[in-house]
């Protein structure tokens, strides 16, 4: 991922319930998205997907995308789960 000069860095907790990661930005050149915590979590590109739509990240484990403009979600296999993103846009 090309990283813009001043990366935005956060991180957020997630529970079984859908929460918005990044709101639909068309200047977004990137993202990074680290499981922190101890279960799968779960991308989803709407609210109102579940598990069995999104792209599956395991504990310790990243997901980069270099081609994302759109609003994403995240929703926890299970308990309260650690998330740390990084966004590269202009």
């Amino acid at each position: 991922m090309s990283l813009a000069s001043t990366p935005r860095m956060f991180s957020i907790q997630v529970s079984t319930t859908a929460v918005r990661l990044l709101t639909a930005n068309p200047k977004r050149r990137g993202f990074l998205v680290y499981n922190n915590g101890s279960a799968t979590i779960y991308l989803l590109n709407k609210q109102t997907q579940t598990s069995s739509d999104g792209i599956p990240i395991p504990a310790g484990a990243s997901y980069n995308n270099d081609t994302c403009f759109g609003e994403y979600w995240v929703l926890a296999e299970s308990g309260i789960q650690d998330i740390r993103v990084e966004e590269d846009a202009e």
